[in-house]
């Protein structure tokens, strides 16, 4: 059975000339899991904004001891 991770994405944003805010270039992606019916935080990435959100999840898990956990991603 797949696992259930969801996950935010926000750009980070910066002030151009006071008013006008930009994109840095950069999103951050929070991954949450479900646990007695609580949301809680599993991990902050922080990629590029051209990168895919849930590749990028992958690899993290991949590379943080789940590389044989099935996942499913779900972005809220």
């Amino acid at each position: 059975m797949k696992k259930k991770l969801f996950y935010v994405v926000d750009l980070e944003l910066q002030n151009a000339d006071g008013e006008i805010l930009e994109t840095t270039g950069n999103k951050f992606v929070r991954v949450y899991d479900i646990e007695n019916n609580v949301p809680t935080k599993f991990c902050d990435l922080e990629i590029d904004i051209t990168d895919n959100s849930e590749e990028a999840i992958q690899e993290y898990l991949d590379d943080n001891g789940h590389e044989d956990e099935t996942f499913e991603f779900i972005e809220l």
